[in-house]
């Protein structure tokens, strides 16, 4: 078993959502929550309170995932160019892990409404600042949470 790195709870080691307070546990933790400062974490093995840019929990020693979120500076500009460029296709979905958009855009590539979406996601992507990026587009969603 591991602990949330939000709330502390135990979860099954393969859990990526926590069942209790649903927070994915691969990204980057904003605010506090109970007990826990905007600036603190719980350890995924023993739930000990520690920092969030901790790499080894102080308690037990083991090493904690990474605390960027799964997403970083390159990941926003490769994915608002891959939408940019190949839009039309779904590249840019593909990259971010949503298949099931990837596709449809696929399909539907000769009609000329995935082209126009990817240019208008491109554009809306990069120009967003990094925490509206992970909040919002990070996931492959359409347009935008």
């Amino acid at each position: 078993m591991k602990h949330c790195i939000n709330c502390g709870d135990e979860i099954d080691d393969q859990a990526s959502v926590c069942p209790s307070c649903g927070v994915n546990q691969s990204i980057s933790l904003e605010g506090g929550h109970g007990e826990r400062g905007a600036n603190e974490k719980y350890c995924v093995d023993c739930g000990s309170l520690i920092t969030k840019q901790a790499e080894l929990c102080p308690e037990c020693g083991t090493r904690q995932p990474a605390s960027s979120g799964g997403s970083s500076n390159s990941d926003k500009i490769a994915a608002g160019v891959l939408a940019l460029l190949l839009g039309g296709i779904g590249a840019h979905k593909f990259y971010q892990g949503n298949m099931k958009l990837g596709v449809l855009y696929l399909c539907f590539f000769w009609t000329g409404i995935p082209p126009i979406l990817g240019l208008i996601e491109g554009i809306l992507m990069l120009i967003a600042d990094d925490a509206e990026y992970e909040e919002k587009w990070a996931d492959g969603s359409l347009l935008g949470r």
